[in-house]
C-alpha cells in the first residue's frame, strides 16, 4: 500500500526537471552534460534492478521510454517540408503512452520468463514496425497521424496530434483505474511516468530528454519502494514486519517497554471457518492493535503481533493494552461473505440472517528495559515469557 509522501515525491522529481529546465542560472553547458549521462544511468540501474527484483513491467517501460528518446532525439521535429521529423515524433506520442497503459493494466510475468520475452518483443518490434510503415507509405501515414478529429471546443489549442491526446487519455485513465485496484508503488509510478512523458512530447530538444529521463527515473524509484515495501511492511495487515522490529529494536534507546500479543484460539478459526476468515481477523486485529495509545505495532509472525512503547513505563503500557483488550473483547467481528461487497453501500438491505459474529480475544506479554533486562532482546524475551504466562492463566489477559 503507498503512503502520502511516496505518492508526492514523483510529483517533486517532475517540479525539480521543470526548475532546471528554466532556471536561468542553471549553465547550459552543464545541463547538456548532464542529459548525455543522466538518461542511460536511469535505463541501466532500471533494467539491473527489474531483472534482479522480477519486476518485467518496470523493464519494459523504461525500454519504451529509451525507445522514444533515441526515436526523437534521431529525427527530431523539423519544418513541415521535413516529414521524417514529424512522422518520428506522431509515431512515438502514439506509442509511448499506449505502452505505458498496457503496461499499466498488465499483470506481472516477469522478464526473463516465456510472457516476459514476448513482451520485449512487442516493444522491439513496435520500431522496426513503424520504419517499415514509413518507408511504405510516407507522407500518407503522418498526414494520418496528424489528423485532427477531436471537436474544437474540447482541445482548442492543442500541443499534440490528437491521436497522441487520445492515447495519452487513455494511458492517464489506464494508471490511474490500475492505481486503484491495486495501490502499489509501481502502478504510483506508472501514472506519473505517464505525466513525465506528456511534459516531454509537449516539450522539445533537450526538455523532450529531460523529461523522458525523470519518467524512467521515478519507475526506478517506484521499484525501489515496492521492493522496501516488501521487506519491511507485512502483505496481508499493513504493519510493520518482523524485519522492520528487529531493526527498531537495534534503534531503541532509553525508556520504553514491549509487548507481545496473540490471538487466543486463533487455529480454531482456521480450523472451524477456513483460511480465508483467519486472514479477515488477522486484518481485523492488525488494525485494532495498531490504535493502541503511545505503541508502535509490528506483525511478529502468524497471529502474534509486537508492539513498542517508546518513553514508556510497563504500568503505562499494560494500562493501555488493558483498555485494548477489553475493546476487542466486548467487540464482535463479522465474518465477511462471500457476496458482501467491500464497501458499505448506501442502503443496507435487511437481511433474514445475519452474518456469522465471533468474540476475537486476545491475550498480551509486557515488560520493561530496566533492572536485569538491559538489552532490547532481553526485554522482549521477557515479554514474550509474560505473554506465555498470559495464556497458561487462562488467556484474554495481560501479564507482565
Amino acid at each position: 500500500m503507498t503512503t502520502l509522501p511516496s505518492l508526492l515525491l514523483p510529483a517533486g522529481l517532475l517540479t525539480l526537471a521543470v526548475l532546471a529546465l528554466n532556471l536561468p542560472w542553471v549553465p547550459e553547458a552543464s545541463l547538456e552534460a548532464f542529459l548525455r549521462v543522466f538518461p542511460w544511468v536511469v535505463l541501466g540501474l532500471g533494467v539491473l534492478l527489474g531483472v534482479r527484483f522480477r519486476r518485467g513491467r518496470v523493464v519494459f517501460a523504461l525500454l519504451a521510454l529509451a525507445l522514444a528518446d533515441s526515436a526523437l532525439r534521431s529525427y527530431p521535429r523539423a519544418p513541415a517540408s521535413e516529414d521524417v521529423g514529424r512522422f518520428a515524433f506522431a509515431a512515438a506520442a502514439v506509442l509511448l503512452p499506449l505502452n505505458l497503459g498496457w503496461l499499466a493494466l498488465a499483470r506481472e510475468r516477469g522478464t526473463l520468463t516465456g510472457s516476459g520475452f514476448l513482451r520485449f518483443a512487442v516493444i522491439l518490434t513496435q520500431f522496426g514496425l513503424a520504419c517499415l510503415l514509413w518507408m511504405m507509405f510516407d507522407r500518407g501515414l503522418t498526414a494520418l497521424l496528424e489528423r485532427q478529429f477531436l471537436p474544437t471546443l474540447l482541445v482548442p489549442t492543442a500541443v499534440l496530434p490528437h491521436l497522441a491526446l487520445a492515447a495519452s487519455a487513455f494511458a492517464f485513465a489506464a494508471t490511474a483505474v490500475s492505481w486503484a485496484r491495486r495501490r502499489t508503488y509501481i502502478e504510483s509510478g506508472l501514472f506519473w511516468a505517464v505525466a513525465a512523458s506528456y511534459l516531454a512530447l509537449a516539450a522539445e530538444g533537450r526538455a523532450t530528454t529531460a523529461y523522458l529521463a525523470t519518467a524512467g527515473l521515478i519507475m526506478v524509484i517506484a521499484l525501489v519502494e515496492a521492493t522496501f515495501a516488501m521487506a519491511y511492511r507485512d502483505a496481508l495487515t499493513g504493519l510493520p514486519a518482523r524485519r522492520a522490529f528487529d531493526e527498531a529494536l537495534g534503534q531503541i534507546s532509553g525508556r520504553y517497554a514491549i509487548a507481545m500479543v496473540d490471538i487466543d484460539h486463533f487455529k480454531g478459526v482456521n480450523d472451524d471457518y477456513g483460511h480465508n476468515v483467519g486472514d479477515q481477523v488477522l486484518r481485523f486485529i492488525a488494525t485494532r492493535i495498531a490504535e493502541t495509545d503511545g505503541a508502535r505495532a509490528f506483525r511478529f509472525g502468524g497471529e502474534e503481533f509486537a508492539l513498542i512503547f517508546p518513553g514508556t513505563s510497563r504500568s503505562e503500557a499494560v494500562s493501555a493494552l488493558e483498555k485494548k483488550r477489553k475493546e476487542l473483547a466486548d467487540d464482535l467481528f463479522a465474518i465477511r461473505g462471500d457476496d458482501r461487497p467491500k464497501k458499505r453501500p448506501k442502503r443496507v438491505e435487511p437481511r433474514p440472517v445475519g452474518p456469522p459474529r465471533l468474540h476475537i480475544k486476545v491475550s498480551a506479554g509486557v515488560a520493561e528495559q530496566g533492572g536485569r533486562l538491559l538489552k532490547p532482546e532481553e526485554v522482549l524475551r521477557a515479554a514474550d515469557e509474560a505473554l506465555y504466562r498470559a495464556k497458561r492463566a487462562g488467556r484474554n489477559r495481560v501479564c507482565t
